[in-house]
C-alpha cells in the first residue's frame, strides 16, 4: 500500500536525522516509527482508559473557580436568540435520538 503524508519542514528534518542515524532510508524510517507506535496497546486508549487518566491526576486548586453567582439566574437572564425556533429544534432532536436508537438495534 501506498500513502503520502505530508509533513513539516522540521518534522521532515528530524525525520532525515532519525533516517541518517539509523542508516535506513527516510520511508523505512517513517515504517519503522509507524510500526512500532501502533503495536503499543495503549496507542489508541478506550474513553475509560482516558477518563481513568485524569482522574489519577492531581488536584490543581489553581484550575478550581469559586461560583460568581446563581446559574439559575443567569439562566433566566440569558439574551433571547431570535432565530430560536423550539418547535424545529425538538424536530432535529427526535431525529437524532431515532438514529442513535437506530445504530444500537
Amino acid at each position: 500500500m501506498a500513502l503520502t503524508i505530508s509533513l513539516s519542514d522540521e518534522l521532515a528534518k528530524k525525520l532525515q536525522q532519525a533516517a541518517e542515524k539509523q542508516q535506513l532510508s527516510i520511508e523505512e524510517t517513517a515504517m519503522v516509527i509507524l510500526r512500532d507506535a501502533l503495536r503499543q496497546e495503549d496507542f489508541f486508549p478506550t474513553p475509560e482508559q482516558v477518563v481513568a487518566k485524569i482522574k489519577a491526576l492531581p488536584k490543581n486548586p489553581n484550575a478550581i473557580r469559586p461560583a460568581q453567582g446563581s446559574l439559575a439566574e443567569a439562566l433566566r437572564n440569558a439574551p433571547h436568540d431570535p432565530d430560536f425556533n423550539l418547535e424545529e429544534w425538538n424536530r432535529e432532536w427526535a431525529k437524532m435520538e431515532a438514529e442513535i436508537e437506530a445504530l444500537g438495534k
